[in-house]
């Protein structure tokens, strides 16, 4: 029973009938008494009578309900009072920030240029930007929280691309195209910068603003003009929309290696059990080596993650999580293992975010593999959704991630055991695209994919 409802009072103790008869009935009538030969009484009227006993039951009544009040909310009052009472500075700001609004609606003299819902939405992003939590704490608009749920669903509405803003020049480029999506086949590319879309310029825009131009119904088609860094030229592309299948996990099998590049491509709902198809699958085929790429992976479901880790250890912790007094609460394996022994390397960069650093800390702090690439990029603050009133909601952190040995992820990030840069403008090799050209060992090793190719051969030494 929650004490703050509204709806919740202490019920008055039952009481004994009273042995007055009630309000309504009318006392039995007697014969009047001789008074011939005793001293005159007076009388009480029945009326009067009656009348006595309605207001002395009402006076009872009332007091019980304002004791039954009164005590109700001096206990809401005293539980309110003690866990959600905001603090003094806390109630200044707020109070100024509502002081500010209304100087604006009441006096600009535009009336055409002020947009409430823009105002209240830049207000909220410029909150949550100033929380210092860049790239995790962030607000999302109505259609970002659908979009956000169909992308970790595995199925959602679009062309198929992932995007990313630089912190410092504010450019917004496609990370990733989802493999076999209308984006890759019409040739957009990883670095590529997103310059227009329908012709309307927008550059300076931020993801929230620019997801929307691009989203839109199956079979309508967009328009992206891209800037590639690689050549300096400027692109135009005409894709049509389509429903996009997010194939979250893909293998492709070095046959002459004898190891299996295993891409997770977002922790959605369902993907480690898409792992453990995969490296059953791989190990059928011959694999006696993994390669875990989780390079540009935005992250995705705790449990998944916890899942994930849990399919290579057969004990151990997975992640520490802090709230904000300091308290950590310890997430152990789950139990429910597949291989706990085959060599593995995990490949990661400066894209590998949330839930894809959570796995590769737990893995490499616990001596389950090496990690290979570049430092992260550090995404440590445990996400809880809050909805909004019109449909859009705040994604805030509300505690941290540490990994098994206590190294904070946000502040830290996941540092390789093995450092191989790689030129951003180099596309990686995904197992999709392997598939699809049968890349031989060889062909792999003439790649520009520095990475890959030192995992390869890092395995194939030791």
């Amino acid at each position: 029973m929650r004490f703050d409802d509204p709806n919740w009072s202490e019920q008055p103790e039952k009481q004994e009938p009273s042995a007055l008869p009630p309000a309504g009935d009318l006392a039995p009538a007697t014969a009047p008494e001789d008074t011939s030969s005793s001293p005159t009484q007076t009388a009480t009227p029945e009326k009067e009578l009656r009348r006595m006993r309605i207001f002395t039951q009402v006076v009872i009544t009332l007091a019980c309900m304002a004791l039954a009040f009164l005590g109700g909310w001096l206990s809401h009052q005293a539980y309110t009072n003690s866990f959600f009472s905001p603090s003094s500075t806390s109630l200044q700001y707020s109070t100024l920030i509502q002081q500010a609004w209304n100087v604006v609606d009441q006096n600009y003299v535009d009336r055409k240029a002020v947009n409430y819902q823009k105002m209240s939405y830049d207000a909220i992003r410029a909150m949550l930007a100033d929380l210092g939590d860049t790239g995790h704490t962030r607000f999302l608009t109505p259609q970002d929280v659908k979009a956000e749920n169909q992308q970790l669903s595995g199925t959602f509405a679009g062309i198929g691309i992932y995007i990313q803003q630089d912190p410092k020049t504010k450019d917004i480029s496609i990370a990733s195209t989802i493999n076999g999506a209308p984006a890759q086949k019409a040739g957009l590319q990883h670095g590529d910068i997103i310059i227009a879309v329908n012709g309307k310029n927008v550059v300076g825009l931020d993801e929230s603003a620019l997801q929307p131009l691009i989203e839109g119904p199956v079979g309508t088609q967009v328009t992206l003009t891209i800037r590639r860094p690689a050549s300096g030229k400027t692109l135009t592309f005409r894709i049509t929309r389509a429903t996009i299948q997010v194939p979250n996990v893909t293998m492709h099998y070095i046959p002459e290696a004898h190891i299996a590049q295993i891409q997770i491509v977002q922790f959605s709902t369902g993907v480690s059990d898409q792992l453990k198809a995969a490296i059953n699958e791989a190990k059928k085929e011959g694999a006696t080596k993994i390669i875990l790429d989780l390079r540009n992976n935005p992250g995705g479901y705790l449990q998944e993650a916890i899942n994930t880790a849990s399919e290579f250890m057969a004990s151990g912790t997975v992640l520490i999580e802090q709230d904000s007094s300091g308290k950590q609460s310890k997430y152990n394996v789950t139990g429910q293992t597949v291989d706990t022994a085959i060599p593995m390397i995990i490949l990661v960069n400066q894209n590998t975010a949330s839930a894809a650093e959570i796995v590769s800390g737990a893995l490499q702090d616990n001596g389950r593999a090496l990690v290979m690439g570049t430092k992260t990029f550090g995404t440590g603050t445990v996400l809880q959704e809050f909805d909004l009133s019109d449909g859009s909601a705040l994604l805030l952190g509300t505690s941290e991630w540490l990994t098994p040995k206590g190294h904070f992820i946000r502040t830290d990030k996941i540092t390789p055991n093995i450092v191989v840069p790689l030129d951003p403008n180099i596309s990686i090799l995904t197992p999709d695209t392997e598939n699809q050209t049968h890349m031989t060992l060889a062909q792999i090793m003439k790649s520009s994919d520095a990475q890959l190719i030192a995992a390869i051969q890092y395995l194939e030494s030791h």
